[in-house]
């Protein structure tokens, strides 16, 4: 009976498929990892950007800047930007970057900053070398005037006497020609800015001279310390009248006009002997022969010229 039984029982069968899955492994880990990486790498390089000065970004810049001859440097021509950083306008900045400062770009045909440094150094020898030509012309030329004052004065007899009442020296205006009164040889009459015959032979002998040079001329009239006996006519209306008289006299002797740059007078406030303040040496007549301009001062109207004439 049980063997009937069990002949009657269905055999179920039962597969098992087993599914063919790959390998779990940790390369994944491994690029999630470099992206990670990659990322705090380039948050790091962000925030550097941020908190680096301009100069400091500069210097990194010239220090990768490649190695190019001073042709294609000056030209521009090379690598791009011959290495050089700029900063594009509109470029969007963090609220707490410094100022960016952009950084201009050699062109062709324009001169890199070193070049225009030894230009302007040479610029500046060739004008110091000139302008010491200048002064040491300048010089010899009021060396030569003395000279001929002088010997003119040899050369007249009547005047011999009055060789001592002419002084000549140098001063930071320039050469300073002196003519003073003695006792017994004044140049005025007294009280009055009227030239006596020795005076006018005097200013006209100073004239004849320095209207050779071009250097402006400065005449200034000084007395002594006596007091004038006329009302309201005191040392320095005297002073002012002797030396506009002295303007004339020199003009009318060859003096030209347009070089006479100034006419004063001092009184008694710049007395030759101090000490002395009563002393004729006092009173005297002070022509100076100014130095010129130095060149640095002059104003550059050749280049004005030749830039309208390219213009």
């Amino acid at each position: 009976m049980s063997d009937d039984l069990n002949a009657l029982k269905p055999i179920v069968i039962k597969r098992k498929i087993k599914a063919n899955h790959p390998p779990h492994g940790g390369a994944w880990k491994v690029a999630y990892a470099d992206f990670v990486t990659a990322m705090m790498a380039f948050f790091l390089l962000l925030w550097l950007l941020n908190v680096t000065t301009e100069q400091n970004k500069q210097g990194i810049s010239n220090y990768f800047e490649p190695d190019t001859s001073e042709e294609e440097k000056s030209s521009g021509s090379g690598q791009a930007l011959s290495g050089l950083a700029q900063i594009a306008e509109g470029a969007l900045k963090s609220a707490g970057s410094p100022p960016s400062v952009t950084v201009a770009i050699a062109t062709a045909g324009s001169k890199t900053g070193g070049d225009e440094g030894k230009e302007d150094k040479k610029d500046a020898a060739a004008l110091a070398e000139a302008e010491e030509k200048r002064l040491q012309t300048e010089l010899e030329s009021f060396a030569k005037v003395e000279a001929e004052i002088r010997q003119a004065l040899q050369e007249i007899p009547e005047l011999n006497d009055m060789q001592d009442s002419l002084m000549i020296d140098y001063t930071p205006e320039g050469l300073r020609i002196q003519i003073l009164d003695q006792e017994d040889i004044p140049m005025f009459v007294t009280g009055r800015a009227v030239l006596n015959d020795h005076g006018r032979k005097m200013l006209a002998i100073v004239a004849n001279v320095i209207t050779k040079m071009p250097n402006p001329v400065v005449l200034t009239g000084h007395t002594d310390t006596s007091k004038s006996s006329k009302r309201n006519y005191g040392n320095w209306e005297l002073s002012g009248d002797r030396a506009n008289t002295a303007r004339r006299v020199m003009v009318e002797f060859g003096l030209g006009a347009t070089k006479i740059a100034k006419v004063a007078g001092k009184a008694d406030k710049e007395l030759l002997f101090p000490d002395k303040p009563s002393s004729p040496l006092n009173r005297r007549i002070s022509i100076i022969l100014q130095k010129q301009k130095p060149l640095t001062e002059l104003p550059q109207q050749a280049s004005a010229g030749d830039a309208e004439s390219e213009g």
